[in-house]
């Protein structure tokens, strides 16, 4: 349910029964005040509980058990009222704090009570009161409930004592909302703008990427890509319970109380597509709804700077300071994608980064308990982080395979050629079980009619599909397709062997890298037109200022044609 249909539910809920003109209003105030991140520890977890309780209980799909279970959130009226209070007089607030005023205190401070009535009187007493004492009574009656007097309740009992706590906040709301008004327009700053820029720049790049994965024909099926992750074994070695399986998107949404994530998977898997996914379906849910979270995706193996922390890297995004940054981090406010801890450059000038990175991601998951976040890496003996679960991702099965054959393939003889190795080379069956190997022999077998049968020739023909197309559609006379290919080839070899990962690659170094290759193989040709090519035809991305291949895959076969060629000579 978004932040829209759930003021919708709680307006039609309470129209009969709270009898003002301004009811719409109060409700948005009230939901924005529950959500908004506050740095005060004592009332931190309020918007992340009582919002989400609020949300089950108005979803008319959510089964009585479950609206029995959270309704203990919402019943417990002390701290939405105490960060009305926080809000809007601090002064009044911290006296409360200091001298452990209670709840009939914070009521009276508000406003709420101004003939000092008797709050533990049966609410029923006041059923004309024009201050909707009998609501505020039977709310303050409910404050300390335990969870099994809920057992009992029907539908009715329920909505009953819910509206008079949705009566008594919006109270406070209506009797303090011009400080409220005050305040929130006081702290959404420029930055709010900012925010939503950053989150449209994200949909935009996201939408175009999502449209390039096939380079020749076709778009890769995003429901299958990253799909099936299932928790290692031994992460519940001292736990019975059945392990955790499905799709990262759901898992995250349902089954990660720890609010970490580690996602193993091999070159092409899926890995930091999937998190590119995340990133955008949840700026594109931020976009429609404040009080959802924020997407940050920070890509390990690009930032080479280790000055340039994380925090910053989200700051300068969203434009916020570091105060803001905090609080939002604080509040569990950012989902955090950290992609491709394999990617850490270990050599060079940067030798040390590796341990800069894990020392700031440790400190994040220590400080914000809050933020969920999410790490991909390839599979490993060892363990980076302790007691994080963690997840390998799947790899297709038949049924997957042919769904996405059925989903992007429409040529009859493309889906023949590629159904007809599967069934007779049990080998072949093994290689195209990764998203990005499947979708590229589909664009291999669609330009070519051939279907080759090594994950090497596969990766190979779909790179010179890409050259050869370019060629014979564009009549580039500048596209020379074998100084393309040496120059490929030494960029994978020396960034490799410099950075023993697919790290980022300043422009200089690239041209380096090219100026070395045709010295050794004794050519002459236009660097930056070769490296606008490597972009354009997709072998190479563009991001944060610096240049990576956009798959391992590609990096590993150029570098394996230089390395059998140094071999050689």
């Amino acid at each position: 349910m978004n932040n829209d249909k759930l003021k919708e539910a709680i307006i039609s809920e309470l129209r009969s029964m709270y009898d003002e003109n301004d009811l719409d209003i109060l409700v948005d105030y009230l939901l924005k005040v529950i959500t908004y991140p506050t740095e005060r520890e004592e009332l931190s977890g309020i918007e992340e509980r009582q919002y989400a309780a609020l949300e089950k209980i108005f979803d008319e799909e959510t089964p009585l058990s479950e609206i029995r279970l959270c309704i203990g959130n919402v019943l417990k009226i002390e701290p939405t009222l105490k960060k009305i209070l926080s809000l809007t007089d601090s002064t009044a607030y911290d006296e409360v704090q200091n001298e452990r005023l209670g709840l009939a205190n914070v009521i009276k401070k508000l406003g709420m009570n101004p003939n000092n009535k008797k709050l533990d009187a049966a609410p029923e007493i006041y059923s004309k009161d024009p201050d909707y004492m009998e609501y505020i009574a039977r709310a303050y009656s409910l404050r300390n409930s335990e969870a099994h007097l809920f057992e009992s309740w029907n539908r009715k009992d329920i909505y009953m004592n819910l509206d008079s706590v949705l009566i008594t906040w919006l109270r406070a709301v209506k009797i303090n909302k011009k400080q409220i008004i005050e305040f929130l327009e006081s702290n959404v700053t420029l930055s709010e703008i900012a925010i939503e820029s950053y989150l449209k720049n994200v949909t935009d790049e996201f939408r175009e990427r999502m449209k390039r994965f096939i380079h020749l024909r076709g778009e890769e099926n995003l429901e299958l890509i990253g799909g099936l992750a299932i928790e290692q074994a031994h992460d519940r070695d001292n736990d019975n319970g059945t392990l955790r399986k499905g799709t990262v998107d759901n898992l995250r949404k349902t089954a990660i109380p720890e609010r970490r994530m580690i996602i193993w998977g091999e070159a092409g898997i899926g890995k930091s597509t999937t998190l590119e996914y995340l990133a955008y379906s949840d700026a594109q849910a931020r976009l429609k709804d404040k009080s959802t979270n924020i997407p940050i995706l920070f890509l390990l193996g690009i930032m080479l700077d280790g000055n340039y922390s994380i925090k910053q890297y989200i700051c300068d995004k969203l434009k916020v300071d570091m105060q803001e940054c905090d609080k939002l981090l604080s509040a569990g406010k950012i989902n955090l994608f950290l992609d491709g801890l394999n990617e850490i450059p270990t050599g060079g000038i940067v030798s040390n980064l590796k341990t800069i990175r894990m020392r700031e991601i440790r400190q994040l998951m220590m400080n914000y308990p809050k933020t969920f976040i999410i790490i991909t890496n390839r599979p490993q003996d060892s363990r980076d982080f302790d007691n994080i679960p963690v997840f390998n991702l799947q790899k297709l099965n038949d049924d997957e395979i042919k769904l996405f054959l059925e989903k992007n393939v429409t040529q009859n003889f493309v889906k023949k050629n590629i159904m007809d190795a599967l069934t007779s080379d049990k080998n072949f069956r093994k290689i195209i079980r990764t998203p990005l190997i499947l979708s590229r022999l589909v664009a291999t077998v669609q330009y070519t009619n051939v279907v080759p049968k090594s994950e090497g020739a596969i990766i190979g023909q779909f790179l010179k599909c890409l050259f050869e197309r370019e060629k014979n559609e564009k009549l580039d006379e500048r596209l020379d397709i074998q100084k393309m290919t040496y120059l490929l080839r030494v960029i994978a070899f020396e960034s490799l062997e410099n950075k023993e990962a697919n790290a980022g690659m300043t422009e200089y170094e690239l041209i380096g890298y090219c100026s070395k290759c045709m010295t050794s193989y004794k050519f002459e040709y236009d660097a930056l037109y070769a490296i606008g090519m490597m972009v354009q035809l997709g072998i190479l991305e563009r991001r944060e200022n610096v240049y990576v291949f956009a798959h391992q895959s590609y990096q590993d076969y150029y570098y394996g044609l230089e390395e059998l060629a140094v071999l050689q000579s």
